[in-house]
């Protein structure tokens, strides 16, 4: 496994080729992404303990990154539960001048909160779409109203550049809607755990298979104990990967590997 400090290295020195982005996986559904213009934006990161404060769920894996050595163009959050927006990575991540901050309302509001300047904040909704560079980020439709903490203003983002789009589902359920936003994309990265919240591995291989995407990736999960995910949770990633072959013999499936550069191109 890579130290933080060696990971943030490799993703600042990557090359990114034209007509592709390049996505290293922060275990949940924490990601990094670079773009060919060399734009570096990290979506949903959870690289504290946080979530021991408010649900006493401790990591089960070292943190992949450190935010205070990561200057990310911009910081994104789908929504504002910690595993999501971690609190106490706000102030280190928007500690580099350069990184900026794209969220939902009440993702916004976590932000302002910790004395962030406003202008250096975005908040959006499904529709809006945000120029990061040569990067662009559309949010998109989701549904994550678990009880014990709705967030009806959840939303997921595409993140496209040069002909190559990348579909960043953070926490919801399934909802056709979903779909209508997002088919086509050339890779799509769902939730699979199946507890608060969340599609199981099921639905989110059928969820991909709908929207045609020409790569499918599970992700959420790998962070906390299994148990830890609640009774029924769907944590195998192979689940996912036998129901989206069983929709499409064809198609292109990957399980990704914490803190490994993953290309994704036009086309798959």
């Amino acid at each position: 496994m890579k130290s933080p400090m060696e990971l943030w290295r490799e993703i600042e020195g990557a090359e990114v080729p034209p007509e592709s982005l390049v996505l290293w996986w922060l275990y949940q559904s924490g990601i990094v992404v670079k773009t060919p213009g060399g734009t570096i934006v990290a979506v949903d990161p959870y690289l504290s303990d946080a979530v021991m404060r408010t649900y006493k769920l401790p990591r089960n894996v070292p943190s992949p990154l450190d935010p205070a050595e990561a200057a990310v163009d911009a910081l994104l959050a789908t929504h504002s539960h910690a595993d999501h927006l971690d609190p106490d990575s706000i102030v280190p991540f928007l500690g580099h001048e350069r990184t900026r901050f794209v969220g939902p309302p009440m993702a916004v509001k976590e932000v302002l909160a910790v004395g962030v300047d406003p202008s250096r904040v975005t908040a959006v909704a499904r529709g809006d779409v945000v120029e990061i560079g040569d990067l662009s980020v559309r949010a998109v439709h989701a549904r994550h109203l678990f009880g014990l903490e709705p967030t009806p203003d959840a939303v997921g983002f595409v993140l496209s550049t040069g002909g190559v789009s990348l579909y960043h589902g953070g926490d919801t359920e399934y909802d056709s809607e979903i779909v209508a936003d997002t088919r086509g994309v050339s890779a799509s990265l769902v939730s699979i755990n199946g507890t608060t919240g969340n599609m199981n591995a099921h639905e989110a291989a059928m969820l991909a298979w709908l929207q045609g995407a020409q790569l499918a990736i599970p992700f959420h999960y790998g962070l906390w104990r299994d148990a830890d995910y609640g009774e029924g949770a769907t944590l195998d990633p192979r689940l996912f990967v036998d129901t989206f072959l069983r929709l499409d013999p064809e198609g292109a499936v990957l399980v990704l590997e914490p803190s490994t550069a993953v290309r994704v191109i036009a086309g798959g």
